[in-house]
């Protein structure tokens, strides 16, 4: 049916209201800074047949694949054994999860006239649901069965009252009950005032009239994806990263994995092939085959529509070809703690293949890693145990017209936040000793990529133990763009008490002693441009700020300045740069 565009607008952006309706109850009623704080978690809404219609800020890489959630609640349910009032609930990588055992999906489905008109989902961390060791994210398991409690998709809530059998499973299989049963409840209470809002929609503009926007609103999406398309040349366009392994750093499970794409841009379709990719790895470095597509879900569109709310038409121009068996689609039962990893330099290998097509849509890499870090024990002030999950932020890549942005998340983390001091400090046992910009992490260019961050959290009172896990570190740092240099990689280090210091990319349960410090420092963005093509006076106001160091103005930039007066010596650093250039080959 046509709907008047007025009508259909009010409708559209209702439907994503409903979708933020979902995340303000779980902010206000979750247990876990890693919800409340971080914001580790989406929230959608999505049609009868699982296809996205309305989103709300939150984790991008989480986000288009809750359709399959849904489908695998229809073919593991039924769709005909599904009745109002019932919340489902999954976990499983392989059966309605699609990730890590910590990440929970619940899912409401909205009736009317005695049918699913539409469900209301969501995605988020626990911080713990079993496994070998706390926080349910490691480096050395091989294994799916090793890392937590999974559950396919069941009936958390029937027919509006709560299965007490599902909650007691849950009790007895995670190390802090009370914050992850707490932070289910909110999980349920959100997606239940989600499908509220959506049949409110229904109520007051009539089912015919919502459904008929509804299918206006992913036809209109297609054809904007359609005309993005169009304005990219055609063309095949290639990358690859070579990743550095999914094994402790003491101990590797496996060697270094390549992830390869080619992209294949015809009119007004796009076609991205992973043929090439490693073969899935022993470790936990494999990502579930809907997250994969999540992923490159997020580069197209980053590339095509940037700037529009996402739902399922979007991503009809969009095909992709995974490989059987690789990282990207492994087999039951191979491990997938790591999920994050491989596809957090999805979206980033996208933008460095297309470069050379839309040079002005792209940007240098970024510090390419959700650099997740765990921090458990006993608190010595309460006796109770606590589990921290949290990722770092480091530094994204130069444009063809700005630097790179500063400590913001990984691609795959989106809009995230970091717990803030004040919060660490009254939460958990520790005392947060530093926080700031790490000079001279970005890549040097006409455009500098943005600056990693560091953040030293030193433990008080307690033992405890730390997983971290680290990638692009070794073999693909944070790339630089046309003549660009490439941003520093991230690193943990571990300051003991006795004064030795050690360094961290991969490791499982790390024991911490009383008085330990774990300083975490994130990598900065790749460059764009050469560095001696950049403005003097910006080197100089970088000096004067911190970001860069006198002697990187020197031996990146090719910038002479004069202390102390603080001034850019003109003569010389023409002199230098002409110097530069010439041992540079011009």
């Amino acid at each position: 049916m046509k709907i008047d565009p007025i009508t259909l607008e009010v409708i559209r952006n209702r439907l994503i209201a409903a979708s933020r309706d979902i995340r303000r109850v779980v902010e206000r009623a979750a247990y876990s800074p890693v919800l409340y704080e971080v914001i580790d978690f989406s929230c959608a809404i999505l049609d009868a047949e699982a296809n996205l219609v309305a989103e709300t800020p939150g984790l991008p890489i989480f986000l288009a694949n809750l359709g399959y959630s849904v489908s695998c609640t229809y073919e593991t349910i039924g769709r005909e054994n599904i009745k109002p009032g019932d919340v489902i609930l999954c976990n499983d990588p392989y059966n309605g999860g699609g990730t890590h055992c910590p990440d929970i999906v619940v899912l409401c489905p909205a009736f009317s006239g005695g049918e699913i008109r539409g469900w209301a989902a969501f995605r988020g961390h626990t911080v713990d649901m079993g496994g070998i060791y706390p926080g349910g994210w490691y480096s050395n398991t091989t294994e799916v069965y090793q890392e937590g409690f999974r559950l396919p998709p069941v009936k958390i809530w029937v027919e509006g009252k709560p299965n007490e059998d599902v909650f007691r499973l849950i009790r007895a299989n995670t190390r802090v009950p009370d914050s992850v049963l707490g932070d289910i409840r909110a999980m349920i209470a959100g997606v239940r005032a989600g499908s509220q809002r959506f049949l409110d929609v229904i109520d007051k503009y009539g089912l015919e009239t919502t459904l008929g926007s509804i299918a206006e609103i992913l036809e209109q999406g297609e054809k904007m994806a359609r005309a993005a398309l169009s304005r990219i040349p055609n063309g095949t366009y290639s990358a690859e990263a070579v990743l550095d392994g999914d094994g402790n750093d003491d101990a590797p499970l496996s060697q270094k994995l390549i992830l390869k794409l080619t992209i294949t841009v015809e009119d007004e379709k796009m076609t991205v092939d992973f043929t090439g990719t490693s073969p899935q790895s022993m470790g936990p470095m494999n990502t579930p085959e809907p997250s994969t597509i999540s992923a490159a879900r997020y580069g197209f569109k980053i590339i095509t529509t940037p700037d529009q709310p996402s739902n399922e038409g979007f991503f009809r121009p969009l095909e992709l070809i995974i490989p059987e068996g690789s990282i990207l689609k492994p087999k039951f039962p191979a491990a997938t703690a790591m999920w994050p990893t491989p596809i957090t330099t999805i979206p980033d290998l996208m933008l460095r293949a297309i470069a050379p097509a839309v040079p002005e849509k792209v940007r240098g890499g970024h510090f390419g890693d959700s650099m997740a870090d765990f921090i458990y024990g006993v608190d010595p002030r309460t006796g109770r145990y606590y589990v921290c999950a949290e990722g770092d932020a480091g530094g994204y890549g130069g444009q063809y017209n700005r630097d790179g942005a500063p400590a913001l998340f990984s691609m795959a983390l989106g809009d995230t936040y970091n717990v803030p001091v004040e919060v660490a400090e009254v939460r958990y046992p520790w005392h947060v000793e530093r926080f700031e910009l790490i000079q001279d992490s970005g890549g040097p260019g006409k455009f500098r990529g943005g600056l990693g961050a560091r953040r030293d959290y030193r433990i008080i009172g307690h033992d405890a133990g730390m997983t971290v896990t680290t990638d692009r570190v070794l073999n693909t740092p944070p790339w630089g763009i046309f003549g660009g240099k490439d941003g520093r990689p991230s690193i943990t280090k571990l300051h003991r008490t006795d004064g030795s210091e050690e360094e961290w990319r991969k490791i499982s349960n790390l024991p911490l002693k009383d008085g330990d410090m774990a300083s975490f420092q994130t990598g900065g963005g790749g460059g764009y441009g050469s560095p001696l093509e950049r403005d003097p006076e910006m080197v100089l106001q970088d000096v004067i700020n911190g970001y860069v160091s006198m002697r990187s103005a020197g031996e990146d930039y090719g910038v002479v300045i004069k202390e102390p007066e603080m001034q850019v010596d003109q003569e010389a650093t023409q002199k230098l740069r002409g110097e530069m250039k010439v041992s540079q080959g011009g």
